[in-house]
């Protein structure tokens, strides 16, 4: 029998999807980027473009408070496009003042199953005039292994257009070497639950420590995620990880915030960009 709760469940949902759809006409959507650090070098490497709703009643909201009903009704296929179009616009602005970085878009399930997607990707590389092979396309190791027909196919596709692809939280699943090996991936992002122990767990540094021979073994770069203090970052580094994100670095800033943060970064770094 439905509760109360249900019904209030069910009307939140509602009207969210309704709040949802015109959220891209209404310019609800934004995106803010990441800094991506070389961790050897300390060179600024790129970017990683990640969606926020402004909601217009409750303010700003971060993927995980919306993309479920986004995904549940197929709405992500669209707004992932809107997503691509928009960071391949910004990297091209980027590329154009000089700063020639990779920047790296999170691809759905919904999209790596549509047949369209390597079509939306071609289109929005053509019009923004971005480099294809600094534009690095992420896909979440379940993703890839839950559908591994659409991944091969899609992927190829992709690669043939000269993009970058990435695997997402890299070691969650365990059969992440036959995804990787399987698959023209280039970059392996190792799953963040791994790294926030790093420091404490011996079983996590273990892991660490097996996944970054794994993707050297497939020869492929690896990124850590969630990089928050020092002590993690020199694990990292004598690990030979290749690079990392975190708050140790930079929380996700709109645009103007990197930019003031390119500038920055050159300056105290002394690192190219």
């Amino acid at each position: 029998m439905a509760t109360e709760r249900d019904g209030r469940v069910a009307q939140d949902e509602h009207w969210q999807r309704v709040e949802l759809d015109g959220a891209i006409e209404n310019d609800g959507f934004f995106l803010v980027y990441q800094p991506t650090i070389d961790l050897q070098s300390n060179a600024f490497v790129g970017v990683e473009a990640l969606l926020r709703w402004r909601h217009p009643r409750l303010g700003v909201l971060s993927p995980d408070a919306f993309l479920p009903t986004l995904e549940a009704d197929g709405g992500i296929v669209a707004v992932g496009e809107w997503v691509l179009a928009t960071a391949c616009r910004q990297g091209a602005a980027w590329h154009s003042r000089g700063h020639r970085f990779t920047v790296s878009v999170n691809v759905s399930s919904r999209q790596l199953e549509s047949s369209s997607l390597a079509n939306d990707v071609e289109r929005s590389l053509e019009e923004s005039r971005f480099d294809a092979g600094h534009l690095v396309l992420e896909f979440s190791e379940r993703a890839l292994a839950n559908s591994p027909d659409a991944a091969h196919a899609t992927l190829g596709a992709l690669k043939r257009l000269g993009v970058q692809l990435a695997v997402d939280d890299f070691g969650a699943e365990p059969e992440s070497e036959a995804v990787v090996a399987s698959l023209p991936i280039d970059v392996v992002k190792i799953d963040r639950t791994c790294i926030t122990d790093l420091s404490t767990s011996t079983g996590d540094a273990a892991r660490v420590h097996q996944l970054v021979q794994l993707g050297k073994s497939l020869n492929v770069r690896t990124v850590a995620q969630g990089i928050e203090d020092d002590d993690q970052r020199l694990r990292l580094m004598v690990e030979d990880v290749d690079l990392g994100q975190g708050f140790l670095f930079s929380v996700p800033h709109e645009v103007e915030a990197i930019d003031r943060f390119l500038e920055d970064y050159a300056i105290f770094s002394g690192k190219p960009l």
